[in-house]
């Protein structure tokens, strides 16, 4: 008798790494999560995922279930052909790693490489928010601003190793400078870094906040979370954060809808849970420019699988790339 076939799911991510037994439904049947923080170096994070995932193997072999291949999600560049990292942010270990290569040496099946964002639009799509939206955008709001297309039914993955990155979509053409070279980077109005960055100067210049108290003490101590819970208790500058990040996401979201007629735009991340405060000035941008796609036709809402987004888009990589 045949034994059910299931994949291996991996978002590898800057603080946690998140692995996962998923079935053909999405069902998740066992799962593992460690931090990342501890792999200081490429050989060392190679041989713990080559430690997890053989740990992986033997509880397929334990539930009576068959891996037939494995979806990896990595922040950064990656070059899903050739199974490598080019650039990772968040995890510095991996820059430049051929991360497929010196895996399946170890494995039976194969693996498949992509870009974590791309992997949280496709999980969205597949089992959350944007179930029954072929044309869909999706946007992660953390420490920066990550993207993924969802184009007739399919990821998009565009050549080069990059596609769907909104965050870096230009909003303000002589505003600051991001980290990525070019100025004015949606990333750098929408993101949690340059949300506080912006708040430190406000505070720096006397804004009237909560946070002064604990701006005078340590500025290093107002993080994104700090904005997050300041903007949702009511603090006017924190408010103020949120309404730019609500503005600039409506001036991307308006250009990317009338360049490819997106019906759906799914936005989640730790920095979207202000939701209900930048929601508003994000409609009213939004709808200010859409002037040639009906604004019935389109819907922004917040994601639905949390943290496992990446995973189940992971593991729907994983299914498509077996099926083909």
């Amino acid at each position: 008798m045949a034994k059910e076939a299931v994949v291996a799911a991996l978002d590898l991510g800057g603080t946690n790494a998140r692995l996962a037994l998923v079935s053909q439904e999405g069902e998740i049947l066992s799962r593992w999560e460690w931090a990342t923080a501890t792999m200081p170096d490429q050989n060392t994070l190679v041989s713990t995922l080559v430690a997890d995932l053989a740990a992986s193997q033997e509880k397929a072999q334990e539930l009576g279930v068959e891996i037939k291949g494995m979806g990896l999600g990595v922040a950064g560049r990656v070059l899903p052909q050739e199974g490598r990292v080019d650039f990772s942010p968040n995890i510095p270990a991996l820059n430049d790693c051929p991360l497929v290569p010196r895996l399946k040496s170890h494995f039976p099946w194969p693996l498949f490489l992509e870009n974590d964002a791309n992997l949280f639009a496709l999980g969205e799509y597949w089992l959350g928010a944007g179930v029954g939206h072929p044309q869909m955008l999706g946007i992660t709001l953390g420490t920066g601003v990550g993207g993924g297309l969802i184009l007739n039914g399919s990821l998009w993955s565009g050549s080069a190793g990059t596609s769907g990155e909104i965050g870096h979509m230009t909003v303000d053409p002589d505003g600051k400078r991001c980290h990525c070279g070019n100025r004015g980077c949606l990333e750098t109005w929408a993101s949690g870094f340059w949300a506080v960055d912006w708040a430190k100067e406000q505070l720096a210049q006397s804004a009237s906040s909560w946070l002064r108290e604990l701006y005078d003490k340590d500025p290093e101590a107002i993080t994104g979370e700090t904005l997050v819970v300041a903007a949702r208790q009511g603090d006017p500058l924190a408010r103020r954060a949120f309404v730019r990040v609500g503005t600039a996401l409506g001036l991307a979201i308006a250009n990317t809808v009338h360049l490819l007629g997106i019906s759906r735009v799914v936005i989640g991340g730790r920095f979207a849970r202000a939701w209900e405060v930048f929601e508003i000035p994000l409609q009213e941008e939004l709808y200010r420019r859409l002037t040639l796609f009906p604004r019935e036709a389109l819907s922004v809402v917040l994601a639905k699988l949390g943290d496992d987004a990446g995973m189940i888009g992971a593991a729907r990589l994983a299914w498509d790339r077996v099926g083909e």
